[in-house]
């Protein structure tokens, strides 16, 4: 996860995760419509980088609150929170490890962060979401089905374009079936001798299900998004878990 941060750094791309990117904020905001009906008025907004989400859900009248490991992004969320008098709170941290208090309607992992977190991780984030649960929150997905795009062989080097017109380029190294991870590794056009190595976890529906199922979460809508080969999950806690059911 450290490595993650300097990813954005270097490139920049933590501003096409705020609110000065026009596309990334009407991808949000059709993501939102897609599952308003089923989200609360209490939302906890799991890695949240620039705090888009959370801007478009406070318009609407949620009460938000947003955590990142990412300070340029937490940055970016308080400054236009200060900016426009917004009250959604933003917290610095590791979501497998952060000190959270209350209760929540419904969770936010969107924008496939999932794929900063490999199984083991998840399974830290699910375990920590339900001490915070009300009867009947909701949890909220997406990620990138990589299983198939393995499948298909369309996992290719990536090449992402930042607001200065730099070109940061991404390729994969290996993968870790101990761990479910790739390895990649990213650098700027022209300045290799910079590169960042980090991991991406690898995601399909059988596999988020099954561990969401296993935490007494139900599957209730599931959508897929074409455009970046992957899926949006709604989830209903059913206040069991596999363990209670077995015992």
């Amino acid at each position: 996860m450290e490595n993650i941060k300097y990813y954005y750094r270097i490139s920049e791309n933590f501003h096409r995760y705020t609110m000065k990117n026009e596309q990334r904020v009407n991808e949000l905001k059709n993501l939102y419509a897609l599952v308003k009906e089923h989200v609360g008025q209490e939302t906890l907004d799991l890695a949240c980088g620039g705090g888009i989400l959370d801007f478009i859900l406070e318009n609407d009248g949620k009460s938000c609150t947003g955590i990142d490991i990412n300070p340029d992004m937490i940055d970016q969320a308080e400054e236009y929170a200060r900016l426009t008098g917004s009250k959604v709170k933003f917290f610095l941290g590791d979501i497998t490890e952060a000190n959270l208090t209350g209760k929540y309607d419904t969770f936010f992992l969107v924008g496939n962060a999932l794929a900063h977190f490999n199984a083991k991780a998840f399974v830290k984030i699910i375990n920590r979401m339900n001490e915070l649960y009300k009867d009947g929150s909701t949890f909220i997905v997406d990620y990138r089905d990589v299983v198939n795009l393995f499948y298909e062989r369309k996992w290719k080097k990536r090449m992402v374009e930042t607001k200065n017109n730099v070109s940061t380029i991404s390729i994969t190294l290996n993968y870790n079936s101990e761990s479910g991870e790739v390895k990649k590794i990213a650098w700027q056009k022209g300045k290799r001798r910079n590169s960042i190595t980090f991991t991406h976890a690898v995601w399909s529906p059988f596999i988020v299900q099954a561990i969401m199922n296993s935490f007494g979460w139900e599957l209730v809508k599931r959508v897929p998004q074409e455009t970046w080969q992957g899926w949006l999950d709604v989830y209903r806690h059913s206040g069991s878990r596999i363990s209670d059911v077995d015992s």
